[in-house]
């Protein structure tokens, strides 16, 4: 009677090696799991960089800012410009609606953030401009 029955030995092993084998299919599915979430993250990462490296360059966007306002459509605007650490203020009290959409598809196109705009038409030909863009 005290001797343990091999039968029992058995039962129990494979009872144990069935549930070995449940747990590392539920840790597989888990792992997978883990591993589409990492790849998900690391595309998000790849992007953000992106847009860090359009976005983040203020040189990059100054130079290109100037580039846009010195060009000859915009020199009969009379636009004001007011640049300060925190970004440029665009404004004028009469631009041509050609010019200014000339303007607005450059800057609107552009990677620029755009904090604030008004336009108030004065006429057909004229409207009046303010923009703030932020870096």
């Amino acid at each position: 009677m005290n001797r343990l029955n091999p039968l029992h030995l058995i039962a129990l092993l494979v009872v144990i090696i069935l549930f070995m084998l449940f747990k590392l299919s539920q840790i597989k599915d888990e792992f997978k799991t883990q591993e589409d979430i990492y790849k998900k993250s690391e595309v998000i990462a790849k992007e953000l960089s992106a847009y860090k490296r359009v976005y983040g360059d203020k040189s990059r966007i100054k130079h290109s800012l100037n580039k846009i306002l010195s060009q000859r459509s915009l020199k009969s605007a009379k636009l004001l410009i007011t640049q300060n650490k925190n970004g440029l203020f665009i404004s004028s009290k009469s631009i041509d609606l050609y010019a200014l959409n000339s303007l607005m598809s450059k800057i609107l196109n552009g990677p620029y953030s755009v904090k604030s705009f008004k336009i108030n038409r004065i006429d057909k030909k004229h409207a009046t401009l303010n923009l703030e863009i932020a870096w």
